[in-house]
């Protein structure tokens, strides 16, 4: 009888012991197979550690250090690069169309506005040929469809608007705003394009531009709800001014009469 409780006792210890090493096993994800082979691998680990720390020694680990940096050949690199294109195209083109705007507008303010952004947008294209130049490019510029149209309904605006009048200002403005809209979208995907592709020199001047671009667009907010919405709201429709022309000439004549 006491050998008989000695093999159960003994059973049970046994079973316990696996019991809880299966539910250590089941609690650490994996801790207990990764401690069976630890003596094994914890040279390894330490060695990987350390080639890690000294800066990626290996061929394998140069491989992957350089893998967070997408390098030319890759579809999103050559996307990259298209963007950058057709976004130097439209800078260009609004250093351009920037005076004709400024010329036809009323207010004094919005005048200034137009031309202090055509000096930031000058420096926007150089700062743009710096990025070229740091993805080991030639600035190259790819016709904007988008930007030629939004310049395109500018003219529009010009010439269907009357001189001199606030209606045309807060056109003007809207154009305007349009225009720097798609730069502020553009310039967003680019800035995070770059940090994603580790070209974080390149993100940081990206983002200079990203943030001119929104300080312009409140700018023209600000300029549009400071006075020139409300002057646009007094003034009449150019068919009520020849209306008014003809009454007066009429009035007139009857008068001679």
């Amino acid at each position: 009888m006491p050998r008989t409780a000695s093999k159960k006792s003994s059973s049970s210890s046994k079973s316990a012991s696996k019991s809880k090493s299966g539910s250590t096993s089941s609690r650490s994800n994996g801790t207990s197979r990764s401690a069976a082979t630890g003596s094994r691998s914890g040279a390894t680990s330490r060695a990987g550690a350390a080639s890690g720390r000294a800066g990626s020694s290996s061929p394998t680990s140069r491989n992957r250090g350089a893998s967070k940096e997408v390098m030319p050949g890759s579809m999103l690199h050559e996307f990259f690069m298209d963007s950058l294109k057709d976004i130097y195209w439209a800078e260009k083109a609004l250093v351009k169309a920037l005076p004709k705007m400024a010329k036809n507008a009323t207010s004094e303010d919005l005048r200034s506005a137009f031309e202090d952004h055509r000096l930031v947008t000058e420096t926007q294209v150089e700062r743009l040929e710096q990025v070229f130049e740091m993805m080991g490019k030639k600035a190259q510029a790819k016709k904007c469809p988008a930007m030629q149209g939004l310049i395109e309904e500018t003219n529009e605006v010009i010439e269907e608007t009357e001189d001199d009048t606030y209606t045309r200002d807060c056109a003007l403005i809207v154009s305007a705003q349009k225009a720097e809209h798609y730069e502020i979208a553009t310039y967003g995907s680019l800035v995070t394009l770059a940090r994603a592709m580790g070209h974080s020199e390149a993100a940081d001047l990206l983002q200079e531009t990203l943030d001119e671009e929104k300080e312009t667009d409140e700018l023209l907010t600000q300029i549009a709800e400071g006075h020139i919405n409300e002057e646009a709201l007094s003034e009449g429709s150019g068919d009520d001014d020849e209306e008014e022309g003809e009454d007066e000439a009429a009035e007139t004549e009857e008068e001679e009469k």
